[in-house]
């Protein structure tokens, strides 16, 4: 893949990624790279593809990518990279990074040379006229794509949380104090565990050889209800559900109490 005429189209931005691709972790923040040229573009999904096999759960990153020809992005599912894309007639589901890099960068190209095309065919007062036309109409695309590529980039994220409230000081502290305690989705090797403490700090770990804990996450919380039940609102942006006082979900798995 060349990058003449492609260089600095490709804007790109992580999501619960290291910047040099090496890392995926929910925690991470959003990481803009700019405008890349063809070239770092396809080693960055090469990258990827070796990154995709490590990515454990609750990370779910991805690479966002705003093309001349649409939007597109990156998904890391099953160890596999998978594209989804709003460029008409692109292919998506699980591909390589080569695939996507064709599908990207390819499709790019192809808009590229038919503009090409269009210029060299012109000649004569007609066709000069038919020319600067085609230019304006151009010139017009390239700055809606642009400020729909900084509304793509910087607007907010959309909440994946149910409607909720947050509870009034002392009716939060009584529910951390019911709540506080250890649970887990069972005692085997991939089974998570999740500790609240009264003082509002949680932590989530997963469970490997022997019971130890493995790749532990801290995280803060404040008394909350939805639904008519009573809940927990983490620095992560989601909710811990209270089902009853041996039970609790959180990301749709449910965690049983254990008894001291």
């Amino acid at each position: 893949m060349s990058d003449s005429g492609l260089a600095d189209v490709f804007e790109v931005t992580l999501r619960q990624l290291s910047a040099d691709l090496k890392k995926a972790a929910y925690a991470y923040p959003e990481i803009p790279l700019g405008k890349l040229p063809a070239s770092k573009l396809l080693k960055l999904l090469k990258s990827a593809e070796a990154l995709a096999p490590q990515v454990a759960y609750p990370a779910a990153p991805e690479i966002r990518i705003a093309a001349p020809t649409g939007q597109f992005v990156v998904q890391f599912k099953d160890g596999r990279l998978k594209l989804v894309s709003w460029a008409k007639n692109a292919a998506g589901g699980e591909l390589s990074a080569q695939q996507i890099g064709a599908i990207v960068v390819g499709e790019a190209a192809a808009t590229s040379a038919g503009s090409s095309r269009a210029e060299r065919t012109a000649g004569g007062t007609s066709n000069r006229i038919r020319h600067y036309i085609t230019m304006t109409v151009l010139g017009l695309g390239i700055v809606g794509t642009n400020v729909f590529t900084v509304w793509f980039l910087t607007r907010p994220t959309k909440s994946m949380l149910p409607k909720y409230r947050l509870l009034d000081k002392e009716p939060a502290e009584r529910l951390l104090a019911s709540a506080a305690g250890e649970y887990a989705t069972g005692e085997k090797p991939g089974d998570r565990r999740l500790q609240i403490r009264r003082d509002g700090v949680a932590q989530w770990g997963k469970f490997g050889a022997d019971r130890a804990v493995t790749k532990e996450t801290n995280f803060t919380l404040k008394g909350a209800e939805t639904g008519g039940q009573p809940a927990l609102l983490t620095s992560k942006r989601t909710l811990i559900t209270i089902k009853d006082p041996m039970t609790v979900v959180l990301h749709g798995d449910t965690y049983q109490r254990k008894l001291q």
